[in-house]
């Protein structure tokens, strides 16, 4: 009883520290935070379930509206399903013109060189990743064909990014799990910048940190914050135990084939 009553002041307590964080003014300086370490247990049980109850585990929690990315923010084809780590980045405008030069000198510097015209914000793949990019939703395409495929290969899940994914046919047919709010065939040379590498950041109208678990499908992303994640996994899983149950039933009234959405699980709990 006494487990049960610490645990419950916990939650009350991180739920308190959550609300004021989200209420808080965009602009002020960043501040460290104490980083809770996601379980493998907890990231398999987001997998598991949908956005959908996560959103209503949040809710459940008096976190409406706190985590759900803009509805701006969509994949790139449907049948996405992805959750992992946060790993994030930050770019802003600059709009800085790039002169007239011969196609030998701008294949040396596109990427390289002395004074490349393009170079990211840092570091990034691994496993489990989830990279989310804030881009301030520009016509400029950070993430390519390229770049998603060499992340994969590092272990990444996911990408995020308010702003562009180019090479869109490239892309779908590799199956790159990614989600963006913008098309464009443009690269970010000269018009945008990088600002940080795995700090705190605002994508798609919802502040994330690195480590906070992200989870997305065809309804939308959604951001667990890292400290509530066991409790919202545990109350996401039950919500769609639920939900399969009666599912299940109005399969077979209607005969309709079973299929992975109504398995039933021998635990109440993940």
């Amino acid at each position: 009883m006494r487990k049960r009553f610490v645990a419950c002041c916990a939650v009350v307590c991180a739920l308190k520290t959550l609300a004021v964080s989200a209420e808080s003014p965009q602009g002020e300086p960043a501040k460290k935070w104490p980083m809770v370490q996601v379980s493998k247990k907890t990231l398999k049980t987001l997998r598991s379930v949908r956005t959908s109850d996560i959103s209503d585990a949040l809710d459940s929690m008096g976190l409406q509206e706190h985590y759900q990315m803009d509805t701006a923010m969509r994949p790139l084809y449907t049948g996405i399903r992805f959750a992992g780590i946060a790993h994030t980045a930050q770019y802003d405008v600059i709009d800085k013109r790039i002169e007239p030069m011969s196609y030998e000198e701008f294949d040396k510097r596109q990427y390289g060189g002395k004074d490349p015209l393009w170079h990211e914000a840092g570091e990034w793949g691994g496993p489990d990743q989830v990279l989310v990019i804030d881009a301030k939703r520009t016509a400029a395409g950070i993430l390519g064909s390229a770049n998603t495929m060499s992340g994969r290969i590092k272990g990444v899940v996911g990408y995020v990014i308010d702003g562009t994914i180019r090479d869109s046919y490239e892309c779908i047919i590799q199956k790159t799990p990614g989600f963006c709010t913008v098309r464009s065939p443009a690269h970010p040379m000269g018009r945008i910048g990088p600002v940080s590498n795995n700090q705190p950041i605002t994508c798609a109208g919802v502040k994330i940190r690195p480590g906070d678990a992200i989870v997305a499908d065809d309804d939308g992303v959604i951001v667990v914050p890292q400290e509530m994640a066991d409790e919202v996994a545990t109350r996401a899983y039950r919500i769609q135990a639920k939900d399969r149950v009666a599912r299940r039933k109005s399969y077979e009234k209607l005969g309709l084939p079973l299929d992975e959405t109504v398995e039933l699980s021998e635990s109440a709990d993940p």
